[in-house]
């Protein structure tokens, strides 16, 4: 006699997360000592983005099972009332009634040590994590989040001093090799010109500096997000033990 599959709308923002969990949820890996994950052929992936998601809600067409991959727009008045199922590494899940969600805390991997512990385990996955999310330890993704290579190539480089002409109106003034009180004038007319112009520059290359870098903070915490949902992904379709033993995972959602 066969079962009807249970649905679960898997509400998503990267692809990449909800493609890693159809394609466990669809395998069929149970063995004869047991369920390994979810039984197989038991769960039906519905994918809805979280545009999809919203037009859906206010429409009031939801039913069954719903899993929140990441924080999707109102899922900040879901989490407070969920039983924590998962927290590690900053990763977390759990569910209320109907409603799962995995989110994840990159702060809690700002330290390096966290950071290489978290990389340690998700190396260890069997099959490993797709070569997009591959990084190595060495990566300053955990503390600076690595940009310390930007500093040699943006160094500012001697720069030359051209002659400089004074314009009054539209007209250049010639200044007499005789008059000394002018002369003193346009030395210090130059000095100061040339002090504004290296300041300039210099602000604009420290400016520069200043935006490669937090382009390169936002890049790699962005990485590590990533990581940390692709981590938790996998963590709750194979489930998780508490301190008391009990499997924790999308087994246990799908048939409370």
């Amino acid at each position: 006699m066969f079962e009807t599959k249970k649905t679960l709308i898997v509400v998503y923002k990267d692809e990449l997360l909800v493609n890693q969990l159809r394609k466990m949820v669809e395998a069929h890996d149970d063995t004869k000592n047991g369920i390994v994950g979810t039984t197989d052929d038991s769960i039906n992936i519905v994918a809805w983005t979280e545009k999809v998601w919203l037009g859906n809600k206010k429409a009031g067409n939801l039913q069954g099972k719903i899993l929140f991959l990441d924080e999707i727009k109102d899922t900040d008045k879901l989490i407070p009332v969920l039983d924590s199922k998962f927290d590690k590494h900053g990763v977390k899940f759990g569910w209320a009634g109907n409603q799962a969600v995995l989110y994840v805390n990159p702060k809690e991997l700002a330290d390096r040590k966290a950071y290489d512990a978290f990389l340690e385990e998700l190396s260890a996955f069997s099959p490993p994590p797709p070569e997009i999310l591959k990084a190595s330890k060495d990566n300053d993704a955990a503390a600076e989040f690595g940009y310390a290579e930007t500093e040699a190539a943006d160094a500012p480089a001697e720069e030359s001093v051209e002659p400089v002409t004074v314009t009054v109106g539209s007209e250049n003034e010639e200044i007499p090799s005789s008059d000394n009180g002018e002369r003193k004038k346009l030395k210090l007319f130059r000095a100061v010109q040339k002090a504004f112009s290296s300041g300039a520059d210099a602000i604009g290359k420290a400016g520069s500096q200043v935006a490669v870098k937090s382009e390169s903070v936002f890049r790699n915490k962005a990485l590590m997000k990533r990581q940390m949902l692709f981590y938790g992904v996998v963590k709750l379709y194979h489930g998780a033990k508490d301190d008391e033993g009990h499997l924790h995972g999308l087994e246990e959602f799908m048939n409370q």
